[in-house]
């Protein structure tokens, strides 16, 4: 009986085989819900390419996406259950304040979309004459409200109407405004030729990031890699439909919906361009500043506390842990050292007083928290501060009398006596930056205000210098500055950093009417080697292939990596097509040779396609395209 069954487990194995059927149980996908915001549209293309191309599969994962109707709060959805993931605006940090445990895992517009519009013909060309209007903001619409308040409304402003989602409201007349995204509802006002007033938060400085994909703190903690998984090829779906928007057109037209015509997607797809900014700003890419900023923004508005901490609602991927400290530790950086020029002022205007005791300023000048010097009119030091000594490491009883060159490095000296000479003469304050030297010989960057003003018993010339060692502050912003444009696997520039590049070498080569070519590469096999040897393996290997391709490319090509296991080399001044695949060829090459990972031998492939400047295309979302499809046809060649 045994021996039976095992030869029928073995005749379906084959049949299977033969047939080319994949049964459900040879691969067992994590079945999972992503409720997205509203109905089907290309505002969700990125989740609709990561299940089409096999995105999704191929992170092990069996995505649903289930589009909304209006009433449906996608993230009471996913707090309910009925959804792991889904889509929301700005308002998850008053969620999260409310302690719904909502964590953002990206952000895919990097400008809200939401505007007030009125038509022209109303006269309402003015935000300010909407006073006793009747206006219809939709739920979740906060920027819209920031934006008013910051204009000087109050709710009682205007008349407040329950949004009907019908632009024939607008129309006609029976209200005076509407919120719109301006990725859907101006199509159809184009189309109908109606000429209208557009009014936008970022008028008025309120720039909220527009659509989010988010799941909640207890998927994080069961399932850590469904979540990283479900990330990544949501990202990898937002480029491909990016990259490629007539083909999601027509995906979503033909699977999806047609509640919008060809025309009114095509409209959607390119207003959201705008918005996202993909060739320069990866999707998903998310500051910890900016959702503090709009955290602030909801402050003002009396919806949240004055230091409500936006950290624990924002997901960083490990690698990016770093990156997300350094970003957190300049931004109060940075609003420590505007506490202390706020100080500094007040300082200045104290001193130059007339009436001000002069015991009382000596107390506060000793024992102020920046670096206080006084310059006689040859630039010689008559006072200095306590904190002055534990900057620069002088004594006030050593270096009074001394000229202030004795803290200024020879090269720079020229620079800083035209400053000073500039403040005496003119009488103008002036802030700049150089670098000092303490009295042990090393030397500081530091910012420096300095201003003029007259003795009180005579009119000889002084000048107040305010100082702060900026030294740390600068090596962290460079630090930082490195890891926004440097991918922290491999080292190499990142999306962001190759395709400004990538911009720049078009403009040489237009200049000097050269050809150029871009090479889109993409691993073969590198998925087997995160599933067999772990994903810390998968990551030393690419740092191996990184370290591969300066022995195929010259010092004044450009390699970078997309994400993933794509990267995007930059072959200057190559002469022709063959040149360029003549260094596609030993880049398979190099690729194709073995690699040991962890006493493992570990063997991968690359497809790599081709664009060459100026004979395929000369714009460069053209050239990336054709590159990109390129590489897919070799990989499907290969597979």
């Amino acid at each position: 009986m045994v021996n039976g069954r095992k030869h029928l487990i073995y005749t379906l194995s084959l049949a299977v085989l033969l047939l080319g059927i994949n049964p459900a149980w040879a691969v067992e996908l994590d079945a999972v819900t992503l409720q997205l915001k509203w109905k089907h549209q290309f505002q969700f293309a990125g989740y609709y390419a990561a299940k089409e191309k096999g995105f999704y599969q191929e992170a092990g994962l069996d995505v649903a996406i289930i589009e909304a109707a209006p009433g449906v709060d996608p993230t009471q959805e996913v707090l309910a259950g009925r959804a792991q993931f889904g889509v929301g605006t700005s308002e998850l940090v008053l969620r999260r304040y409310r302690g719904d445990p909502v964590v953002v895992l990206g952000v895919i517009f990097q400008h809200s979309p939401l505007s007030l519009i009125t038509l022209a013909k109303s006269g309402i060309d003015n935000i300010h004459k909407l006073v006793d209007r009747k206006v219809m903001i939709e739920p979740g619409s906060s920027e819209l409200f920031a934006y008013l308040f910051q204009e000087g409304f109050t709710q009682k402003a205007f008349n407040l109407q329950h949004h009907s989602l019908d632009l024939n409201d607008l129309l006609s007349g029976k209200i005076d405004a509407m919120s719109v995204y301006v990725t859907d509802e101006l199509y159809l006002l184009d189309q109908q030729r109606l000429a209208y007033n557009q009014f936008s938060p970022r008028m008025s400085g309120i720039d909220f990031y527009g659509d989010n994909f988010f799941t909640l703190e207890s998927q994080l903690e069961e399932h850590p890699q469904r979540v990283k998984a479900f990330r990544e090829a949501t990202l990898r779906g937002w480029r491909y439909a990016m990259q490629n928007p007539d083909e999601m057109v027509r995906l979503i037209y033909g699977r999806y919906s047609q509640r919008h015509s060809i025309g009114h997607l095509q409209f959607e797809a390119k207003a959201m361009y705008e918005l996202m900014q993909p060739e320069l700003i990866d999707p998903g890419y998310m500051n910890v500043g900016r959702w503090q900023h709009i955290a602030q923004t909801y402050y003002q508005l009396g919806l949240l506390p004055e230091h409500f901490n936006v950290d624990a609602m924002l997901y960083f991927p490990s690698n990016k842990l770093d990156l997300k400290k350094l970003q957190t530790t300049l931004y109060y950086t940075a609003g420590g050292l505007s506490l202390l020029a706020l100080l500094s002022m007040v300082l200045l205007r104290f001193y130059r007083s007339v009436r001000i005791n002069e015991s009382r300023l000596k107390t506060m000048f000793d024992h102020a928290p920046l670096s206080l010097i006084v310059l006689d009119d040859q630039n010689r030091i008559q006072s200095w501060n306590a904190e002055a000594e534990k900057t620069f490491l002088w004594s006030a009883e050593d270096i009074l009398g001394k000229n202030i060159t004795v803290i200024i490095p020879p090269p720079v000296r020229p620079e800083v006596e035209e400053v000073l000479a500039a403040v005496h003469t003119e009488r103008t304050i002036v802030r700049h930056e150089n670098t000092n030297i303490k009295r042990d010989g090393t030397e500081i960057l530091c910012e420096w205000l300095n201003a003029p003003f007259k003795g009180k018993h005579d009119q000889s010339s002084f000048i107040i210098c305010m100082a702060r060692d900026i030294t740390e502050a600068k090596h962290l912003e460079q630090r930082l500055e490195h890891a926004a444009h440097y991918d922290s696997l491999t080292l190499l520039p990142n999306r962001t950093l190759v395709f400004n590049e990538l911009k720049r070498s078009l403009a040489i080569a237009a200049r000097q009417k050269t050809k150029l070519a871009i090479l889109f590469l993409d691993l073969n096999d590198f998925k087997a080697v995160n599933d067999n040897l772990g994903h810390e393996s998968g990551d030393m290997l690419l740092v191996n292939v990184a370290q591969r391709f300066p022995q195929a490319i010259r010092e004044s090509d450009y390699a970078g990596r997309l994400g993933g296991d794509e990267f995007l080399i930059i072959l200057q001044d190559i002469g022709s097509l063959e040149n360029a695949q003549m260094v596609a060829d030993q880049l398979q090459g190099l690729i194709c040779q073995p690699y040991m990972i962890k006493g493992q031998v570990a063997t991968i492939g690359a497809s790599i396609g081709i664009s060459l400047y100026p004979d395929d295309a000369t714009e460069i979302n053209q050239l990336i395209h054709k590159a990109d499809q390129e590489m897919y046809q070799a990989k499907h060649g290969v597979q």
